[in-house]
């Protein structure tokens, strides 16, 4: 999803607040060529860092759990649990949503922000000419933190990623490993249907961007963003055009007044807790041992099962609520993702690098008209792509926005 992750981190870098870019070029020790807003905006970017993670996963093992969740039972499109009567699968605090929470924490403690320190719940907030951070309240410090460490640097590399992970809705669902194993033919070529959902559908929609987008928007008195503020955030990437004509069809227009609930958290915060609570793992060990005929593999098996099964997830916060945030992506896996009728055969174990690429045969056919219209009529993975970016600017404004700024 490295385009995806570099839109999302985009849309973001627009969005940021004035003073926060000298953090964001402190957490990526940039060294720019001059203090100025543009220069800052243009040189300190979010984007070459949002695919960090996947890049040096191979170094990272033990943060591929952190990259998505599931929940026990979930199997779109016919059943979907988030997380269900038996609580989420995994390993406890390993996975997307406390990952979130965890990195945030880290950069929190060394900016002194207090998401309970906040009267208010919305992230990103109009003032003046642009959507921006609402102050930090509560007589917190001003913004003026001991340089990065190593350690705050990971924790914001990390940040700018699993906000992009958590908009990818297969990210959120463990059937097939997130549609790892769920192969399926597109563009008469075979693949996975997380594969598709990471690039190929992007993609799709980069190649057919009308042409009036190759160009800088027009100015408009009454939009939030200037559009100079866009182009100095665009790379001269491929997907530049994409970006401006989400900007200018969706956060600008179709989505301008969803935004403050976007980067809302719900009032009482949300615990994302089972619906009702499964077996202990206690009596779980007990009926293994009740069976004197169990097999040693067989009792190892039962407790593993049960040590990963309804496993409890962090509540989420006043202002950072990635589980609110997520509920409603998560329905998407049923509503859009996952084919209507899904070729069984279609997720039987095979090597995934080996077979991408080859030509299709047997597996469902995921570009055909209906499938691929509903998604653009809805302009589904535009939201998504704008929610995750706008959800990153609102929690690094919230972070390292001064009250002077």
């Amino acid at each position: 999803m490295s385009s995806g992750h570099e839109i999302v981190a985009t849309i973001a870098q627009i969005h940021l607040h004035p003073s926060v870019l000298p953090v964001i070029c402190d957490l990526l020790d940039i060294e720019p060529s001059d203090n100025s807003e543009a220069t800052l905006r243009r040189e300190c970017h979010l984007a070459p860092v949002s695919t960090w993670a996947d890049r040096d996963r191979m170094k990272m093992r033990w943060s591929a759990a952190m990259h998505y969740v599931g929940a026990v039972g979930d199997h779109p499109r016919g059943n979907c649990q988030y997380p269900g009567v038996d609580g989420w699968a995994g390993t406890k605090r390993i996975n997307v949503l406390d990952a979130i929470k965890n990195v945030t924490g880290i950069l929190a403690e060394w900016s002194g922000a207090d998401e309970h320190a906040n009267n208010g719940r919305t992230l990103l907030s109009p003032t003046g000419p642009r959507r921006a951070a609402t102050s930090r309240v509560g007589g917190q410090k001003p913004f003026a933190p001991r340089p990065a460490s190593d350690r705050e640097e990971e924790a914001f590399k990390f940040l700018v990623h699993f906000i992009g992970d958590l908009h990818q809705p297969l990210h959120l669902t463990g059937r097939d490993r997130g549609g790892n194993g769920a192969k399926v033919c597109f563009e008469n070529r075979q693949s996975n249907l997380h594969s598709v959902w990471d690039t190929g559908l992007l993609t799709r929609l980069i190649r057919t961007v009308p042409p009036q987008y190759n160009r800088p928007l027009p100015d408009r008195g009454d939009l939030p963003i200037p559009s100079q503020q866009i182009e100095l955030a665009l790379r001269r990437a491929i997907y530049d055009p994409f970006i401006r004509r989400v900007m200018w069809e969706g956060v600008e227009s179709k989505w301008i007044n969803d935004i403050d609930a976007w980067l809302s958290c719900p009032a009482v915060p949300t615990t994302p807790a089972p619906e009702a609570q499964s077996e202990s793992v206690f009596s779980v060990v007990s009926r293994a041992f009740s069976n004197p005929l169990a097999l040693p593999g067989t009792f190892v098996n039962i407790v593993s099962s049960a040590l990963r099964e309804n496993v409890d997830i962090l509540p989420d916060g006043p202002l950072v609520c990635p589980y609110a945030w997520s509920a409603p992506l998560h329905k998407l896996n049923c509503e859009y993702i996952w084919p209507p009728v899904f070729n069984v055969d279609a997720t039987e174990p095979e090597d995934e690098e080996e077979n991408l690429g080859r030509t299709c045969n047997r597996y469902p056919i995921l570009d055909t008209r209906d499938y691929l219209a509903a998604l653009d009529n809805d302009l589904v993975l535009e939201k998504l792509v704008a929610q995750g970016g706008l959800r990153l600017a609102g929690v690094l404004n919230w972070l390292f926005a001064t009250e002077e700024a």
